[in-house]
């Protein structure tokens, strides 16, 4: 028989979740029916910095 091929983690270990953000993460999850650690992901992604495109030689007027 062949050998089985090695799976990796689909995700990273993420952070546990704490305080407020439990809290909301909760409140979140049974208002949408979703599980506490997909709310958590989500409100984490909503709060990440974003990225602002700005081409070369493109910059605001001086």
């Amino acid at each position: 028989m062949g050998k089985k091929a090695k799976h990796k983690a689909k995700q990273a270990i993420e952070v546990p979740i704490d305080g407020p953000l439990e809290s909301e993460a909760a409140y979140y999850a049974r208002k949408v029916g979703i599980t506490r650690d997909e709310a958590a992901k989500i409100i984490r992604e909503a709060h990440a910095p974003k990225l602002v495109y700005s081409p070369q030689g493109k910059g605001p007027p001086t």
